[in-house]
């Protein structure tokens, strides 16, 4: 996270350049394999073909990636101011980070907490099922509950549901801190800052 507010334009704009190139020289590879494109300095080097494929198929795929290329091409166009404020919140996220260090602690916090909160939900619910009444015949592998009408299993769904919205609801307080000190951290600058 410190590197990124130096990188995050470097890495965007080469991998978007990159998936734009890797598209374009498929494609390349395509036709010159199905024989639309000859080159002498090509005819030095082989390019490997699979076998079974024949030139109309290469001749269709190199069409097919040089059109994701372009169609990549116009959108990166496109969006080109759009990727720029896109980099440019990744490096303000990165010199927040490198300011409020201690925000990082936040998820290993928020993961402590849910697994303690799960692992003393899961023996509670375990005590709660247990309370209820059983029977095992011969055949059966497993015992089943007597009747599906019993409080305990009532208990034990109410509890179960009750654990899934603790858990989401430490997951948005987790959310809520680290949305809140990136705020209070953006509008503590002066303007132009």
């Amino acid at each position: 996270m410190y590197t990124l507010k130096c990188f995050a334009g470097l890495i965007v704009w080469t991998s978007t350049l990159g998936i734009i190139l890797v598209f374009a020289a498929a494609g390349f590879i395509f036709l010159y394999n199905a024989g639309v494109i000859s080159s002498s300095y090509l005819s030095t080097y082989s390019i490997p073909s699979v076998e079974g494929v024949t030139q109309s198929e290469y001749e269709i795929y190199g069409y097919i990636a040089i059109s994701l290329g372009a169609v990549f091409l116009v959108m990166f166009l496109c969006c080109f101011s759009r990727i720029r404020l896109a980099v440019a919140v990744c490096k303000a996220a990165g010199q927040f980070v490198s300011h409020t260090c201690s925000i990082v602690l936040v998820p290993i916090f928020q993961t402590v907490i849910t697994l303690g909160t799960w692992a003393v939900c899961i023996l509670a619910m375990l005590y709660i099922i247990s309370t209820a009444s059983f029977t095992s015949s011969s055949s059966d592998v497993f015992t089943s509950l007597t009747s599906y009408t019993d409080s305990s299993l009532y208990q034990f769904y109410a509890f179960l549901f009750g654990t899934l919205w603790c858990n989401a609801f430490l997951q948005a307080v987790g959310t809520f801190v680290v949305a809140s000190a990136c705020c209070l951290w953006y509008y503590s600058h002066g303007p132009d800052q």
